[in-house]
């Protein structure tokens, strides 16, 4: 029989059963795909990741992979922040104060992640995300407002509901208000169908607003996904923070300086609060450099699976 260590973290989160919950897998040597997409969908949670060592001539330090219930993703932001949270608190990582950077390799490439600590204290974990990647703009917004079960006047006129990827394809979804944002309900056959109207393996769509509910947060949101043919709403999305922070760069919504920072606010109307800060760096008005999207994570328990 098989023995397989995992730690169960909330990731953006500032105290336990906040945020978004992930089991890490610190030492996966041992398993196999299958394994671990079982594993993955035992856990039940939105992501499951599991620790190799790095693909010769990668460059990385390690090698995540990452797990949603039913298939493997390419990348994923709180996943990125709670594995590494725990190989820095395990000592695989040696902290140099006040930023360790390492790399990760994923299905989506080689990504830095950034440590950030203070006298052995690891203060917050940062993934560095690919550059924007702006698709398709949907003039047609009804298939995306019926799958959030919202009316298509909802939508901001003047905004585009947009599909954005830092790593992971999102679907952005600017509503007018934080009302707006509380009344989403997936409607799975609407989702389905929207969805079809995505590239292959793209079933993910984000609702925000610029009416958050704490004064010190610039954005208020929802990230809704197909998995298994059920829409799953997630309490903290870092993948998608990631991708808004750079629609919204885009868009105008947030001046462009150097660095633009933005708190996105989500999972309230899960009763899991999250903070996620996210920084767009930008050399010129119309050019972003690299998106990075952080925030604090904590250990909440540990176990072994038997297989």
């Amino acid at each position: 029989m098989k023995r397989a260590r995992y730690a169960w973290v909330d990731v953006f989160a500032n105290r336990p059963f906040g945020g978004n919950p992930l089991a890490v897998f610190p030492d996966a040597r041992n398993l196999s795909s299958n394994e671990m997409q079982l594993l993955a969908k035992e856990t039940n949670l939105s992501e499951t990741t599991f620790v190799l060592p790095p693909s010769r001539g990668s460059g990385a330090d390690f090698r995540v992979r990452i797990f949603v219930p039913d298939m493997e993703v390419r990348y994923a932001g709180h996943p990125t922040l709670g594995t590494f949270f725990i190989l820095a608190k395990e000592g695989r990582i040696k902290l140099r104060e006040p930023v360790t950077t390492v790399k990760m390799e994923v299905k989506a490439g080689v990504m830095p992640v950034e440590i950030h600590s203070k006298a052995g204290k690891i203060l917050k974990v940062v993934t560095i995300q690919n550059k924007p990647v702006f698709g398709k703009i949907f003039d047609d917004v009804r298939p995306f407002t019926k799958a959030l079960s919202l009316d298509e006047r909802d939508v901001c006129e003047d905004l585009p509901v947009q599909l954005v990827s830092t790593g992971l394809p999102w679907v952005i979804v600017p509503v007018k208000s934080r009302k707006e944002v509380e009344k989403a309900i997936g409607n799975a056959s609407a989702f389905r169908e929207a969805v079809k109207l995505l590239p292959k393996a793209v079933v993910d769509i984000y609702v925000t607003c610029l009416d958050p509910l704490l004064k010190s947060s610039t954005t208020h949101s929802r990230g809704f996904s197909l998995v298994s043919g059920n829409v799953v709403e997630d309490p903290a999305t870092g993948s998608a923070s990631g991708c808004l922070g750079a629609y919204l760069v885009s868009t105008g919504l947030v001046p462009t300086k150097p660095v633009a920072s933005i708190t996105n606010e989500q999972g309230y109307e899960m009763g899991r609060p999250s903070k996620i800060d996210i920084e767009v760096r930008s050399s010129a008005p119309d050019r972003i450099d690299d998106v990075r999207v952080g925030g604090k994570v904590v250990h909440v328990m540990d176990g072994i699976a038997y297989l």
